[in-house]
């Protein structure tokens, strides 16, 4: 898989946009704005190439991991979407999205390679009148769906103003332009409410170390990603801040560290229990202190940027600060997913979003299993 793109790195030109840290979003997509004649659709992608529909566009495929998701999301419903990656459409099946439209598992899912090639004979047999793919990733995977006159959308990614451009781009491509404006309106508010509760916090923070592997090496999230901004968004330190991107470490390195709580992403299977069981991690604070969380993973995982961003704020800052103060996690789910998909998860679907049996012992995580 690209390790480029599941880091989450900032990149260091941001096109005139603020990363997490700040409340600007990025007020078009591309160098153009979205316009409409007569039925007919003209976007820029990220690339800075025009795109022209003739309509709304009713055949899409997303290669990009998260963009599956997104494009639900903004359309309320799967039926335009007729092909995803494999990875996104795992992420579909085991969340919450495969129960909420069943006809996910039903989409075509074999169209890319992990490192996001396009098997572009089986794309072309799906007749789409739209393809979106990585921009950012080489010539060699994009390229391809160009040669052959699909109409692609090349994007980019690793920032919240990125997931405010996609929900412009993505709601004009399907004809429905308020519904991306409503959401980014919705991110950028969810943004400022939870900088600010995160610039009040007061006293000793806690340092927090991300693994987006575990289970088969270790590798973590160091400054210049986006876990990083989201940890020190809600107050607390990144407690491997001395390196940069998504690197190899070893244990020898973690407890030189020595985190005061470790989060295992959903880009491998490990779980707090791998990590209570193996005596050699004994000694790290997080561990002694049972403070090893899995990452929540709803409509998308809740590692990378998304939609559903400002529900992993609002979890990792209970977690990181568990006095009672900023609770009310199972609302705004219940809230944001009537908004993104027009259904609420059971009290069973909410606890196997939010992992409460396999979080239930670590500390302070009783709170989450209680409306």
């Amino acid at each position: 898989m690209n390790s480029q793109l599941e880091a989450l790195p900032r990149r260091t030109v941001l096109k005139g946009a603020v990363v997490l840290g700040g409340v600007t979003f990025l007020s078009a997509c591309g160098s153009s704005p979205p316009s409409s004649s007569a039925g007919a659709i003209t976007l820029t992608d990220q690339r800075d190439m025009k795109l022209s529909l003739a309509g709304p566009a009713q055949r899409i495929i997303t290669i990009p991991f998260p963009a599956a998701a997104i494009m639900i999301a903004v359309d309320g419903g799967v039926d335009h979407v007729v092909g995803m990656h494999e990875f996104s459409w795992t992420a579909a099946r085991d969340g919450i999205l495969g129960t909420f439209f069943p006809g996910i598992n039903d989409v075509k899912h074999d169209l890319a390679s992990d490192a996001f090639a396009p098997n572009v004979e089986s794309i072309l047999a799906l007749e789409p009148d739209l393809v979106v793919q990585w921009a950012s990733s080489g010539d060699e995977i994009i390229k391809p769906l160009d040669g052959v006159g699909l109409n692609v959308m090349g994007v980019e990614y690793g920032t919240i103003d990125d997931v405010a451009t996609w929900l412009t781009m993505f709601s004009t491509a399907l004809g429905k332009p308020e519904r991306g404006a409503e959401m980014a309106a919705r991110l950028k508010t969810d943004l400022g409410d939870e900088k600010a509760r995160g610039l009040k916090r007061s006293g000793p923070k806690p340092s927090v170390l991300y693994f987006n592997r575990f289970s088969e090496g270790l590798k973590v999230a160091g400054a210049e990603t986006l876990n990083d901004d989201y940890i020190t968004l809600v107050g607390a330190t990144n407690a491997a801040d001395e390196v940069t991107g998504l690197v190899d470490v070893d244990l020898e390195q973690v407890l030189s560290w020595d985190p005061d709580i470790i989060l295992l992403g959903n880009f491998d299977g490990a779980m707090p229990d791998d990590v209570y069981s193996d005596k050699r991690w004994k000694d790290v604070a997080a561990v002694a202190s049972r403070r090893v969380y899995k990452v929540p993973l709803g409509g998308y995982r809740w590692d990378p940027p998304s939609h559903e961003s400002p529900l992993m704020w609002r979890w990792l800052s209970q977690i990181a600060y568990p006095d009672g103060t900023d609770g009310g996690l199972k609302e705004k789910v219940l809230d944001d997913y009537t908004f993104f998909y027009g259904q609420q998860p059971t009290e069973t679907q909410l606890s196997e979003i939010l992992w409460t049996e396999v979080n239930g012992a670590s500390a302070d995580y009783k709170p989450f299993d209680q409306a």
